[in-house]
């Protein structure tokens, strides 16, 4: 079944600046990673659903790095789309419609939690913020930038390259926490970065 989605993303975890798993299987700065990918979808679709301004944030929890596995996720999935949308984005996030999420996901995820219909609300500019129901307060910085005033990017970093997201750009995410059931309580160590990305299957 064939679908894309085109749009930005945002990526923060409890590791300090810069989080080691975009090089590689690293120590991650706890012992232990939490990460959180916001998706702002701005184009796509799926079996014939347009899936034009969805919301989707993908939450794990791993006992040591990334790369290492056994993580345990969920999806957080905004209330104001539809039900036929959140059905194939859930589907398309969690690797379900194949293509290379399926092949991350199968790697580094060990559980699913089921996902969680919730408010999802994104304050977009130069530095955005986003609330996740009850359980999610994200706070983005303005990217980190060169003496000339260009911001700092990275290319074809390890994670990146599997996630097939090209270009990182670097940022700060003091301020962001994480709370809820089920799913580890934590504050984000520094580390955040940001994107746009461009998947179909």
């Amino acid at each position: 079944m064939a679908w894309s989605v085109r749009g930005r993303w945002w990526e923060h975890c409890s590791c300090k600046m810069w989080c080691p798993c975009w090089l590689g299987p690293a120590e991650p700065d706890q012992g232990w990673c939490s990460g959180v990918l916001f998706f702002d979808v701005q184009e796509g679709q799926s079996d014939g659903v347009d899936l034009r301004g969805g919301k989707v944030v993908f939450r794990a929890d791993w006992p040591a790095d990334f790369f290492s596995g056994n993580g345990i996720a969920r999806l957080y999935l905004d209330e104001s789309a539809s039900q036929e949308q959140r059905t194939e984005l859930a589907e398309i996030f969690s690797g379900r419609r194949g293509g290379h999420l399926e092949a991350v996901w199968q790697g580094t995820i060990s559980e699913w939690l089921p996902p969680e219909i919730t408010r999802i609300e994104l304050n977009d500019g130069e530095t955005p913020s986003m609330r996740i129901g009850d359980v999610g307060r994200v706070e983005y910085q303005a990217p980190l930038q060169d003496p000339t005033g260009r911001a700092t990017a990275v290319q074809d970093a390890a994670a990146a390259t599997a996630f097939a997201l090209g270009t990182v750009t670097l940022t700060r995410s003091d301020g962001s926490s994480w709370s809820g059931p089920d799913m580890r309580e934590w504050e984000s160590g520094g580390s955040g970065t940001s994107g746009t990305f461009d998947w179909s299957s």
